[in-house]
């Protein structure tokens, strides 16, 4: 599986789905890719969803910074904001890496164990039942 991206645009909103499958070199490319679809849409809100994520085996702390690293692409810095949702221990703590680095690109970058914290905090609470739409398909 790895990565599905949904985009409500007239929102400004990204919902990225990180499932079992994803690793660092897909990262990189996510991180891409939502570099591109985003050009657009500024500034724009981010829910990165790794709370369905179990196998974490593709991933390391370096290849996560190294991602984390690739926001430098997006222009203008310093506008979008990025939640984390994230399940465990272990996830908590690559997202931890993503986010010290994606900082200096990104306005806020925030780790998240609870999905309703999560949208409160992007901004788009009244979307909750959108959003939950689309982390079920």
């Amino acid at each position: 599986m790895g990565f599905t991206t949904k985009i409500i645009k007239n929102r400004h909103f990204v919902l990225t789905l990180i499932q079992d499958g994803a690793n660092d070199k897909l990262l990189k490319e996510q991180v891409r890719f939502i570099t591109a679809q985003t050009k657009a849409i500024r500034p724009f809100a981010e829910l990165a969803d790794a709370s369905k994520l179990h196998d974490l085996s593709g991933f390391t702390e370096l290849g996560t910074i190294a991602a984390g690293a690739i926001e430098f692409e997006r222009k203008p810095y310093k506008q979008d904001k990025l939640a984390i949702l994230v399940a465990n221990d272990k996830a908590y703590r690559l997202a931890s890496c993503y986010r010290v680095t994606s900082l200096y690109y990104r306005h806020d970058v925030k780790i998240f164990r609870d999905f309703r914290q999560a949208i409160e905090w992007l901004g788009v609470a009244d979307l909750e039942n959108e959003i939950n739409d689309l982390r079920k398909e």
